[in-house]
């Protein structure tokens, strides 16, 4: 009779079982441990000495015991099993293991004992297991195995099989075939040898162990290993024989020449996803398993005729030589981990001594290695963000569903005002919110979605409102709780540059429209008011001189309205010179005197030695007289007008308060806007006008107004160096006669040629007039001009192009621009370079000799300068 020992060494196991990296432990037939591994024992919490001469069945937790007893059975007929267990450990500690069970055989085939490989499965594995059940395992460990059972009876005959055998032969489960039906899946060539292998273990109990081959239902041929055992009764009579099946094809493929065990167990290690092998003492391979023999990228046969070192160069040196060889030289157990770069992965291996060599397991850890530096990669930056996270300026915020707030960074602590211990706990619904509808709606978007970005209105500890840009996450923390992650920033100035930037570019926008609308006006209005005062002049009847009056005084009304939106479109473009800040302030006085209702107290403080500032003296009159126009509007029951002037920071500051009905945040954030305005007849151009004047002398409008509380609009000036020097503005003298010469009018408007022409005419002057093209035309065939007046926009030719070929061809002509805007830069090149003189559209027939005379005075003097 073999001992298990011997079994042990007989299937080729020793050099495995004290080397393998999970439990291992030998059992004879009636499950009494013969031997065990330091594995095992660690599993099960007792020593190597305490588990040898005790039934495995005492380690069994009470609900297992039933199935694993009947998969031993099995085992020691003759079976392989692999099933799911559990057991109590010496400290009382249930683990769930996943066990195989592999049959050890003597001299004489009898199964003399059982190998046992246990491994702790895991949470994983434990559900699943828990999941699929132990015959699911016993059934997944088959079919990869390719191992099915049979039963034979021999006094009926009938057969069975198991659900497997049916799988694995192609054939529908349940209907079983007959002893010659099953006879004939077999080669022919085999028949013969299975039924006198059959026959002999029916009738004589010789254990059953052949090869055949078999032709499945779809006509592939099985290489099959056929082993049974016979099952006497009380008599001693053979009643039943069972028996297994294995699909050894693919081993038949590979020319596998060990015995069926060995084969078996060569299977069960191709199946672990580790490689395994053992080294002689001379360093040579002795075995090789396949993942072993794929991870090399050699046959077995090859692997033999070389050292290890031979195999695998890069291994000298490294952490791995080491553990070889103090598993080698020293009997001792090791571990080493290490980046192997020949293969691009990090390998951890074991090195287990055993009585010819050592044995080595190879694991891939490569995806592991990768989940630990993710792991301390993710560590290390949580510690980074945690301190991070108070340095932020944004606010972050972490609350339940339910609002709570559970943390309260510093960012949150500078944006709030409300310090983290006063936050945390309290709802932040009624923290923040004044209308927590706001917030309602976006934290149902949040649950919808998972994630809310938006913008909500939140309060203050002082109680002021800012806008917050909100970015809000549902996040599940590692309990399974459902948080909020927020991160909140206060873009309150941001909106508010914005909403600047937006005005200022609706204003350029209205400022262009503005412009152009203008433009045209002026060209309307100019032969309109040259028209009034012409016909005034010979009119001798009263009641049409008046009614004359009355169409001058509406024209240059219309004139005024359109110069202010002029002003707001192109900016304040005046003469600039000192101004004297208190004269002008006393002229501001008597105005006001003679047009305020005498229900206006009107106050006017102004000190001495004010410096002057620089600007021109009539748009800073203009803007005055639109503030106090307002001011007195603002009081239609009376009150008091204070018009104040002082230095303030090195500027010179003056303010306009009226004690008027005030205005509201709303009203008062869009009274420089254009046309905006609250009277009935207002332009709404008055303050954007000036607004735009101010600018453009370096200041800024300042409105100071509450309702009920009256209204200031202030504004500061640079003032003028005393060093600073500035020409006295000269007296315009009276225009002289024309004296026949000859002057060419260029405009795109037939009524202003001509009544320009009427106007010249009447003065003494010889006028021609053209349009754009035809004016050139006439320079081309050579006309000469003592002076041409063109407009500066026209169809077809702009009127800088006209001075600049007259100025080319006839330097001694003098140049007169004409325009419904403000010079352009083309026109104000043109006044640079030729020393062309700017009429403003529209203009009255004095104001055209006048400038008409000036030009022409002073073309006649630089000539005469000349040498």
């Amino acid at each position: 009779m073999t001992t298990p020992a011997e079994a042990l060494r007989l299937n080729g196991l020793d050099a495995l079982f004290h080397g393998h990296p999970d439990g291992v432990c030998v059992v004879d037939e009636d499950g009494v441990f013969v031997e065990s591994n330091s594995t095992l024992a660690d599993l099960t919490g007792y020593q190597v000495a305490d588990l040898l001469g005790v039934p495995f069945s005492r380690l069994l937790h009470p609900d297992y015991v039933e199935s694993t007893m009947a998969r031993f059975t099995e085992a020691v007929a003759g079976q392989n099993r692999r099933y799911v267990t559990r057991i109590v450990t010496s400290d009382g500690t249930v683990r769930l293991l996943d066990v195989t069970l592999i049959p050890l055989r003597g001299d004489g085939a009898e199964v003399a004992a059982v190998l046992a490989i246990a491994r702790d499965i895991g949470d994983v594995e434990r559900a699943a297991a828990a999941a699929a059940g132990n015959e699911a395992l016993v059934r997944m460990a088959a079919r990869i195995a390719g191992f099915a059972g049979w039963t034979v009876d021999v006094e009926t005959g009938r057969i069975e099989w198991s659900e497997e055998l049916f799988r694995l032969l192609g054939l529908e489960a349940g209907h079983v075939p007959g002893e010659e039906d099953s006879l004939a899946l077999f080669e022919p060539a085999d028949r013969e040898a299975v039924a006198d292998a059959f026959a002999r273990t029916m009738h004589d109990g010789e254990p059953l162990d052949l090869r055949a081959t078999i032709v499945d239902a779809s006509g592939r041929k099985v290489h099959a290993h056929l082993v049974g055992e016979a099952e006497r009764d009380e008599s001693g009579r053979i009643a039943r024989v069972h028996g297994a099946f294995h699909d050894v094809t693919a081993l038949v493929r590979h020319r596998e020449e060990h015995r069926a065990m060995a084969r078996l167990l060569r299977s069960s290690l191709d199946q672990v996803h580790d490689a395994i092998g053992f080294v002689d003492r001379d360093w040579r391979f002795t075995f090789a398993n396949s993942w072993a023999l794929q991870l090399a990228g050699i046959d077995e046969a090859r692997l033999r005729d070389h050292t290890l070192w031979e195999m695998f160069p890069t291994t000298q040196g490294s952490p791995f030589e080491a553990i070889y060889r103090d598993a080698m030289d020293r009997g001792v157990v090791g571990t080493a981990r290490a980046f192997v770069p020949d293969w691009g992965c990090w390998f951890e291996v074991d090195a287990h001594p055993t009585e010819e060599g050592i044995a080595i397991i190879v694991r891939d850890v490569t995806d592991d290695q990768r989940a630990r530096e993710k792991l301390d990669e993710y560590t290390r930056r949580v510690e980074a963000q945690a301190a991070l996270l108070d340095a932020a300026r944004d606010a972050i915020i972490v609350r339940d569903l339910g609002g709570v707030i559970r943390y309260w960074n510093h960012g949150a602590e500078t944006i709030y005002g409300i310090p983290a211990a006063e936050a945390v706990g309290r709802s932040v619904r009624d923290l923040l919110y004044d209308d927590p509808r706001e917030f309602d709606l976006a934290a149902a978007a949040l649950l919808r979605d998972g994630f809310w970005v938006g913008e909500l209105r939140q309060r203050r500890a002082d109680g002021t409102l800012i806008v917050v840009d909100c970015r809000w996450q549902l996040s599940r923390g590692e309990d399974g709780q459902v948080t909020v992650f927020a991160v909140n920033s206060d873009i309150t100035e941001h909106r508010r540059e914005q909403e600047q930037r937006i005005r200022a570019q609706r204003l350029e926008s209205l400022g262009t429209l503005a412009g152009g609308i203008a433009h045209d006006l002026n060209n309307v209005l100019t032969p309109i008011l040259m028209s009034v005062q012409l016909l005034r002049q010979d009119e001798k009847d009263p009641r049409r001189r008046d009614m004359l009056d009355a169409l001058d005084a509406a024209a240059q009304r219309g004139a005024s309205m359109i110069r202010q939106v002029l002003s707001f479109a192109r900016g304040s473009q005046g003469h600039r010179a000192p101004v004297e800040v208190g004269p002008l302030l006393w002229e501001l006085a008597r105005f006001c005197r003679e047009t305020l209702p005498k229900s206006i107290e009107l106050r006017v403080e102004s000190p001495d030695g004010l410096p002057a500032v620089s600007g021109d003296e009539t748009e800073l009159f203009q803007v005055l007289v639109n503030l106090v126009t307002n001011a007195r509007d603002a009081m239609p029951e009376g009150g008091v007008l204070a018009i104040r002037a002082g230095e303030h920071g090195g500027k010179v500051r003056i303010e306009v308060r009226d004690s008027g009905t005030g205005m509201d945040e709303v009203t008062a954030g869009r009274i420089l806007e254009p046309f905006f305005t609250t009277k009935e007849s207002g332009t709404g151009l008055g303050l954007p006008t000036s607004a735009a004047i101010v600018k453009a002398h370096g200041g800024e409008l300042e409105v100071d107004t509450a309702p009920g509380r009256g209204t200031a609009i202030a504004f500061e000036l640079p003032p003028v160096a005393q060093a600073e020097a500035w020409p006295p503005r000269e007296e315009t003298p009276a225009p002289g006669p024309g004296r026949g010469r000859r002057v060419l009018v260029v405009d795109d408007e037939p009524a202003i040629c001509e009544l320009v022409r009427a106007t010249l005419d009447q003065r003494g002057f010889v006028t021609e007039v053209a349009q754009g093209r035809e004016a050139l035309e006439l320079l081309t065939q050579g006309r000469r001009f003592d002076a041409v007046l063109t407009d500066v926009m026209m169809p077809g030719v702009a009127g800088d192009a006209i001075a600049r070929r007259l100025t080319a061809e006839q330097p001694q002509a003098a140049v007169v621009l004409m325009s419904g805007l403000l010079p352009g830069p083309g026109a104000r090149a043109a006044v640079e370079r030729d020393g062309a003189h700017f009429l403003a559209k529209p203009f009255t027939p004095a104001a055209l000799l006048s400038t008409l005379d000036a030009a022409l005075t002073e073309r006649a003097a630089s000539q005469r300068a000349q040498p």
